[in-house]
């Protein structure tokens, strides 16, 4: 698998797991989208 591939399928992930979190009621839609896009600036630094 490339890179990019790579990137997105981890992205998906977590998408995934705060998708969950916030279905539970664990976290806050704000929560998720703050954690969403320091997963998206960590995952273009690499």
């Amino acid at each position: 698998m490339d890179n990019e591939a790579i990137i997105r399928y981890k992205f998906y992930l977590c998408r995934n797991f705060l998708d969950k979190l916030l279905s539970e009621n664990l976290i806050t839609d704000v929560q998720r989208k703050k954690i969403e896009n320091a997963v998206i600036k960590r995952l273009a630094e690499v």
